[in-house]
């Protein structure tokens, strides 16, 4: 056996150091993150804190959704005082001509039937 390793020494070696090297360029080779346990936790941490903001602000996309609604129907009732404000302004300048244009009896009687006097 002596006689076997004297003779075989420097395949031996080589078989070895070709084993250690395979070893370590699979080792070098494997793709690792790199990351602790602490940069792990913090990532996790903000992953959390991410999704915290995601549902604030689905809930403010909502409150907004309503305000908006509320505007609306805000803007529908001015509208529809703008239009009431127009007929009462053309009645009035209606109104207006004929008294302008009626005689002292016409505009006497008119005030009569208004103030009721």
């Amino acid at each position: 056996m002596r006689k076997f390793l004297n003779d075989n020494f420097k395949y031996i070696l080589i078989g070895i150091g070709t084993v250690v090297l395979y070893i370590l360029l699979m080792d070098l080779m494997t793709p690792s993150n790199g990351m602790s346990k602490e940069d792990l936790k913090k990532i996790e941490q903000i992953d959390k804190d991410i999704n915290l903001l995601i549902e604030s602000q689905k809930k403010l996309d909502e409150s907004i959704n309503e305000y908006k609604k509320e505007i609306k129907k805000i803007d529908s009732t001015i509208s529809n005082i703008k239009v009431k404000k127009e007929v009462v302004n053309n009645y009035y300048e209606q109104k207006g001509k004929e008294i302008k244009a009626a005689d002292v009896k016409q505009v006497d009687s008119l005030l009569r039937s208004r103030y009721k006097f």
